[in-house]
């Protein structure tokens, strides 16, 4: 796809203003703080702390305390291995191997646990600012610590919700869900009739994990089971708008009330409850940390390949900016490091428009902000101020959010660097995320992917096997492993599109091992629909 489908905007359902504002104050927080007490020098070093705030947005309260945990403690982590690295070496070379190095680890990591985004692009910065600042060994201790005392801020105010609204995130998922279906029962078409599914599979995951006894949960597995039985449509188009009307309403009422209305009569509800029931049963056992480490180490995970990517990007990145007069070297790599945080060559052509694109249209925000003396004060109201803004808006472009980011980096720099946002520093931003960005580009076409037909053809045995297991008559619990191994199908099948080398040649394949599966999968649904009636 070219520069218009990277830059066109997409529609986000919930949860965009609240984690906005949590990430806001995030930030606000500290950045006071250390201003109050006359420590602006150790202020990059809190912001770094703070990117834990940007992880685990929509995931539920219990997943999002543990990712936010090693999130925070990788951050940390990081910052004293790059602030090491300039301590006792001071090269800057050395110091470009080094963040090369956390980039793959991160980039690998990230990957396996699943992280979400920003995925390990974050990590790469603590890094990258740590090893670029000169260090002092003595200056190190303190500089840890605020950067773990803001991760700690972050991990607080992400999970204190679940006191007010512990059922939000389910509730969210499920809403999203709904949505999802009445796109498609609206306007029917393959791409819409997938993202449903996913949608669907999703929310069975969250809400069958979630103790029963919590709030609203019961209710919110009744809705799934809804969402799930009409996603195979009635074949009456006047029906099947009516039904996507209906869904839509309660989606808004879904993200908004505590307890969502179910609309639901209680010979239905038994039903969809009694479905509900049987889904919960068919759950599977979750991988731990440790199990996910070694699944993305084995072939056919592109994970491998990934983090070997960031890590040649990286160097190149690092050595390619000293060369060409950009001092702060970290800019580049850093953009090289974001660019491939994506799955694929498509996707990362992407982030490079993207990145791009966003830097020079921030570089004009932020010669326009800094055309003005600021103050120290004005300098933190205008990083969080950038901090919300890019929250509101990152999840529909990334390009967008890169807008507001760019004089987001600049203040920070002019914290502890009075003078630095002159515009010398703003051209040098600009080249050096446009080198990072372009170098990202090239070097994830070079090195080149090539488990990706495997990585398809091991989803389809999956998806084989369950069509057996629900053909032989395994029930609801058989049509539900089959419902999410046919989504893996279609994710690793979109990857493996993306690399310049596959363009679909395993579309048959897949595109017969679909319709076989989705004519077992909508069978039961037609069954509960009819149920329900």
């Amino acid at each position: 796809m070219g520069l218009g489908g990277a830059l066109r905007p997409r529609r986000v359902i919930g949860n965009v203003a609240v984690t906005a504002v949590r990430a806001g104050v995030c930030v606000a927080v500290p950045l006071v703080v250390l201003v109050g007490i006359d420590r602006v020098d150790l202020a990059p070093y809190a912001a770094l702390g703070c990117f834990t705030a940007l992880y685990a947005r929509d995931d539920t309260y219990a997943r999002r305390r543990r990712v936010l945990a090693l999130v925070g403690a990788t951050l940390t982590v990081s910052v004293l291995v790059g602030a090491l690295t300039r301590a006792l070496v001071g090269g800057a070379w050395v110091s470009v191997l080094v963040v090369a190095v956390v980039a793959a680890a991160v980039k690998f990591v990230s990957d396996a646990w699943d992280f979400g985004p920003p995925g390990g692009l974050m990590f790469v910065f603590a890094a990258g600012v740590s090893s670029y600042t000169p260090q002092s060994l003595g200056a190190i201790p303190v500089q840890v610590a605020v950067t773990a005392a803001a991760a700690a801020l972050c991990w607080v105010v992400a999970s204190v919700g679940v006191l007010v609204h512990p059922s939000a995130p389910e509730r969210l998922v499920v809403a999203r869900a709904l949505v999802a279906v009445a796109h498609q029962l609206r306007d029917p078409c393959l791409g819409r009739r997938r993202a449903a599914e996913a949608a669907v599979c999703r929310a069975w995951g969250v809400v069958v994990a979630a103790p029963r006894w919590r709030v609203a949960v019961p209710e919110l597995e009744v809705l799934t089971a809804r969402a799930d039985a009409a996603l195979a449509g009635s074949g009456d188009r006047v029906v099947d708008a009516r039904t996507a009307a209906e869904f839509t309403e309660l989606a808004r009422r879904c993200r908004r009330a505590r307890v969502p209305e179910v609309l639901a009569g209680e010979e239905e509800w038994a039903v969809l409850a009694a479905q509900a029931e049987r889904v919960r049963g068919a759950r599977l056992g979750a991988l731990g940390w440790g199990g996910r480490l070694g699944r993305a180490w084995r072939w056919p995970s592109a994970a491998p390949v990934s983090a070997a990517r960031v890590m040649v990007a990286a160097l190149a990145a690092g050595a390619l900016a000293p060369v060409l007069g950009v001092e702060h070297w970290y800019w580049a790599v850093v953009s090289a490091a974001s660019v491939l945080q994506a799955t694929n060559v498509s996707s990362t052509w992407h982030r490079t428009v993207q990145r791009a694109t966003g830097t020079v249209a921030g570089i004009v925000v932020a010669a326009a902000v800094f055309a003005v003396d600021h103050t120290v004060w004005s300098t933190v109201v205008l990083i969080v101020a950038c901090q919300i803004g890019a929250e509101l808006v990152v999840m529909t472009n990334y390009a967008y959010a890169i807008v507001l980011v760019t004089p987001l980096t600049l203040a920070l720099s002019s914290l502890t660097q009075p003078g630095a946002t002159t515009d010398g520093m703003v051209l040098e931003r600009l080249w050096a995320t446009v080198l990072g960005a372009v170098v990202g580009a090239v070097v994830c076409v070079v090195v080149l992917n090539r488990r990706g037909p495997a990585r398809v053809e091991a989803a389809l045995a999956v998806c084989e096997r369950a069509c057996a297991r629900v053909e032989a008559g395994g029930g609801v619990v058989a049509r539900y492993r089959l419902a999410g191994a046919l989504v893996d199908v279609w994710r690793v099948q979109e990857e493996a599109e993306g690399e310049v080398w596959s363009r679909g040649g395993e579309a048959g394949r897949v595109w017969g091992v679909e319709s076989r599966a989705r004519a077992l999968v909508d069978r039961e649904r037609v069954v509960v629909a009819v149920a329900v009636g």
